[in-house]
């Protein structure tokens, strides 16, 4: 008899639980209070989300790691409904497209809203890596807030280790 069973997918809740914590170590090390990731392996690292909207050119999708306390997701509303299906509980949206703000204003405002204790938020900006932006958004965001946007690339390549 053959066994027709779909086998489970993803990780369990505490695999997320101990990645986020392993990152949020290593970001006391690199002095970073938070982390901006934009690509689908990196979010999908930390949350277990995939989705063939990673495919629009015209949607960034964010995810914020805290140094102390578990990760936000600012996506356009068009994800919401498979963002609440991860570990997740703050998940934040925008009306997507919105050529004017698509999701700055409230990355902005959800950076700000955290601890600051060095001022630096980590970024996708190294080897291997991209931030999943326009770049015109990312220099706005820059100018914007009252946080360094830095190369946080080392510290994310020791996490994945």
């Amino acid at each position: 008899m053959q066994n027709n069973k779909v086998p489970k997918r993803g990780f369990s809740v505490q695999e997320f639980e101990t990645r986020l914590s392993n990152a949020q170590k290593i970001m006391q090390v690199y002095q970073l209070d938070s982390f901006l990731l934009t690509t689908p392996h990196n979010i999908r690292y930390f949350t277990g989300y995939d989705s063939q909207f990673w495919e629009s050119p015209t949607r960034p999708w964010f995810l914020v790691i805290p140094a102390s306390s578990k990760p936000i997701a600012i996506v356009p509303e068009i994800g919401e409904s498979e963002f609440n299906k991860t570990w997740l509980d703050d998940i934040r949206t925008w009306p997507s497209p919105r050529p004017e703000d698509e999701g700055i204003s409230l990355l902005k405002a959800t950076l700000e809203d955290l601890n600051k204790t060095h001022g630096n938020v980590g970024a996708e900006f190294g080897r291997e890596m991209a931030i999943r932006m326009p770049v015109k958004d990312l220099e706005k965001l820059k100018e914007a807030i009252n946080l360094n946007i830095i190369d946080g690339s080392d510290a994310l390549w020791d996490i994945r280790k």
